[in-house]
């Protein structure tokens, strides 16, 4: 089976704080390193299965590992007393089976 390209439409769902309660967004991620979606623009790498993206004109950093159409993750603004949580993004045409892997969240213990 052949790796998914990070290039292309995705949709981001992050939750700051990690309480379980997601927002979405579009994303674009463009040839040569930049991405677009919900009014935000930055900058792109990947490093073998590693993602990580930036805001342009910020601190706050995704980043998270790639699997098939989806990648999970964690983010944060880096700020004292800023904001983490965690997020999941899922390649447009990404199977309800792997939303669904990304999406599950471990208990207090860690367990799935």
């Amino acid at each position: 089976m052949a790796a998914v390209s990070i290039v292309g439409n995705w949709t981001l769902h992050y939750d700051w704080g990690s309480d379980g309660t997601y927002s979405t967004s579009p994303m674009t991620v463009a040839a040569g390193g930049t991405w677009s979606g919900g009014g935000y623009t930055g900058r792109w790498i990947q490093e073998e299965g590693m993602f990580m993206f930036t805001f342009n004109n910020s601190e706050t950093t995704y980043a998270g590992n790639k699997a098939s159409g989806s990648i999970t993750g964690v983010m944060t603004t880096f700020l004292n007393g800023g904001l983490e949580g965690s997020f999941y993004m899922l390649k447009t045409g990404a199977s309800l089976v792997a939303a669904a892997v990304a999406a599950k969240k471990p208990d207090a213990s860690g367990k799935l």
